[in-house]
């Protein structure tokens, strides 16, 4: 998915565990913005693997998203969510430890 420049993004991290089986298409998931249930990204991965199979994928969604899932829709339109995937957000806050001096 591409953006227009001046476009403010973010970079979200997909990530989870895929389902074993015998499978062998892919599957496209999208994450949605569920505040606004407007898509905002998109992945495609296998439905299923032979054996155990991590994943961690960074999307860029735009800035403004809030809260995301993300699955797929099933044949009536309506998202089902992917309970193997979760969608990780960056953490904007303090830093930890350390920090020096406070100026007093």
């Amino acid at each position: 998915m591409s953006y227009t420049a001046g476009f403010a993004v973010i970079e979200v991290t997909v990530r989870g565990v895929l389902p074993i089986g015998e499978k062998a298409e892919n599957e496209n998931y999208f994450i949605l913005d569920t505040v606004k249930s407007a898509i905002v990204g998109q992945v495609v991965l296998p439905k299923a693997v032979q054996r155990s199979l991590a994943v961690a994928l960074t999307v860029k969604v735009p800035s403004s998203a809030q809260a995301l899932a993300i699955g797929t829709f099933d044949d009536g339109g309506n998202f089902q969510i992917a309970d193997f995937l979760r969608v990780e957000t960056p953490t904007v806050g303090h830093p930890g430890g350390a920090v020096g001096p406070s100026g007093r």
